[in-house]
């Protein structure tokens, strides 16, 4: 079967918690066999995982959420690769004490790469960067 758009999301944990797979979804499409979340899952300190979503349909993009939690509260990444438009990735809320980097690589724009990062905050550090 024919993959018209994709997403990889490799998420790397680069903190000193257990983040846990709190909730998951695809809005549109499909995850790709053998790179979805499961509910439960864990992504330990300093390690990284790697979930992908596509679409089979012409016409059709695709689009998901994962939400991963801690001690400290929850921080949920959803995307989504439209038929037309543009990509949207969104780090929405961080647990507290943690900041983001996020680098996209769209130079193919309906196979989508995000790198995203969770780091804990360092001493001195204000706000929250999610």
């Amino acid at each position: 079967m024919p993959v018209y758009r994709s997403v990889r999301v490799v998420f790397q944990n680069s903190t000193n918690q257990v983040l846990t797979v709190q909730g998951l979804a695809t809005l549109r499409g499909q995850w790709t066999d053998k790179m979805a979340p499961r509910q439960g899952d864990e992504v330990p300190p300093q390690s990284a995982v790697t979930w992908m979503t596509e679409s089979t349909t012409i016409g059709s993009g695709t689009g998901a959420f994962v939400r991963l939690g801690s001690v400290h509260g929850y921080t949920r990444l959803s995307w989504s690769l439209p038929w037309v438009g543009r990509f949207d990735f969104g780090p929405e809320g961080c647990a507290e004490g943690l900041r983001k980097e996020v680098v996209i690589d769209d130079k193919l724009p309906d196979a989508v790469v995000v790198f995203c990062t969770l780091h804990d905050m360092r001493r001195g550090e204000r706000g929250d960067d999610c």
